[in-house]
């Protein structure tokens, strides 16, 4: 496991991604509000690890919103420049928490780090949920021993 992720975790993946020339800010380096699209794709890579995408968690009747992000920034991302993602579940009982450690490729220095929060929202009622709903807790069930 990697230096700063939560070693509670069982649930993780990695993904790496390499920033594009768009993703570039007037100073060249990666503007700030891209890093949570990054988090993003790790997100998907861990949701497709554990069978439960965003397509999945539509037709099980639920929807999974952000409502908390943080992040940290250690070192600018550049352009082209290979890092690696790591995602972890930390919390799955009455909210989904995933933490993110974003390092370079090449030397392993961290770039940064940060959370997300998703609750479950009931689509068809549209009320929020104060319990992980059963769908997810039997998809987390085989990663948790």
């Amino acid at each position: 496991m990697t230096k700063g992720m939560d070693r509670r975790s069982r649930i993780e993946a990695r993904t790496t991604i390499q920033p594009e020339f768009y993703d570039l800010d007037p100073m060249n380096v990666v503007w700030h509000g891209n890093y949570v699209r990054y988090l993003e794709v790790a997100r998907c890579v861990l949701l497709q690890r554990i069978g439960y995408t965003y397509q999945d968690m539509q037709r099980s009747g639920y929807a999974w919103p952000i409502v908390d992000l943080r992040l940290r920034y250690y070192r600018p991302l550049r352009f082209a420049q290979k890092f690696d993602v790591q995602v972890a579940i930390v919390e799955w009982e009455n909210r989904l928490k995933m933490t993110y450690l974003l390092t370079d490729r090449a030397t392993g220095a961290r770039l940064a780090r940060g959370h997300t929060v998703q609750v479950a929202v009931d689509l068809e009622s549209e009320e929020m949920l104060w319990e992980t709903p059963p769908v997810l807790r039997a998809k987390l069930a085989p990663f948790l021993g």
